[in-house]
């Protein structure tokens, strides 16, 4: 009888601590639905803008900041639920689902190399007449900025493993100051070709091609660096630890991953221009 108690009595406690499984599931959140919607709406604002419907830039702008907002949010709530669960399963489950959206990305870029490898190799001549050869000189440069950034998040996060916080800040910083250079640099080819080269996302696949893998791209780019400044916000908060940082590797995969992604661009587009 007296097993049968005990064996009673821990059943039930076992029950009692299982008796509401929503208590290790996410919270209610508003954000993703923001986020969402603030993510469809540029895409529509974008479109006026294309077609010069009065106020459009200015809808196009709010709905960027509107899903930068929602997007910090939606982090912030994440970083708060994950401080109460268990930090070594919480980082598995995380990165597994993380590749995953990694590998769905990958596809995205797949789909536009088929698109531009299938224009180029059915077509009769590439670029097509009338089509400037683009220069290689400042992609180049803008290249090993970008994967040299890659080497400098690195040292931060073995900085940071080490127990050097400090140096571990300054090499994300230096890493965040080096996308931005490389998408100013970005910027600036994309003025000269549409200003000086009469070279825009109309003129023909060529065009179209160019603009909008260099475009999805630069916006991946734009996610990684809100991805490194949010990370380097909790480094400032101290929100980090050697069992949690799993945001911390998670920003590192998504920027290795558009460095790797820019090293096919840079070659399909600019070293692989005719045959």
């Amino acid at each position: 009888m007296e097993h049968a108690s005990l064996a009673s009595s821990a059943a039930a406690a076992h029950a009692g601590l299982h008796a509401d499984p929503s208590e290790h599931a996410p919270q209610p959140s508003f954000w993703p639905i923001l986020l969402a919607g603030g993510m469809g709406a540029v895409v529509f604002f974008v479109f006026l803008v294309y077609l010069g419907v009065p106020l459009a830039g200015i809808l196009l702008a709010a709905a960027i900041l509107g899903s930068l907002v929602a997007a910090s949010g939606w982090a912030n709530t994440i970083a708060v639920e994950r401080r109460r669960m268990d930090p070594v399963q919480t980082n598995k489950d995380l990165t597994r689902g993380f590749f995953f959206f990694l590998a769905s990305e990958a596809m995205i870029f797949v789909s536009y190399f088929e698109y531009l490898y299938y224009t180029h190799f059915t077509s009769a001549q590439w670029p097509p007449a009338g089509m400037p050869r683009l220069e290689t000189t400042l992609p180049g440069i803008a290249t090993l900025i970008l994967v040299g950034s890659s080497f400098t998040l690195n040292w931060g996060i073995h900085a940071f493993l080490s127990g050097r916080k400090s140096a571990a800040k300054n090499w994300i910083l230096l890493t965040i100051a080096m996308g931005i250079v490389f998408l100013g640099m970005q910027g600036f080819e994309w003025g000269f070709l549409n200003g000086v080269m009469g070279f825009t996302i109309t003129t023909g696949a060529y065009s179209a091609a160019y603009f909008l893998m260099t475009g999805f791209h630069g916006a991946h780019v734009t996610v990684g660096l809100i991805m490194l400044g949010l990370v380097y916000w909790r480094m400032e908060k101290g929100e980090y630890t050697q069992q949690y940082h799993m945001s911390l590797k998670a920003a590192e995969y998504y920027w290795h991953f558009v460095d790797i992604v820019w090293v096919f661009l840079f070659f399909s587009l600019y070293l692989f221009q005719g045959h």
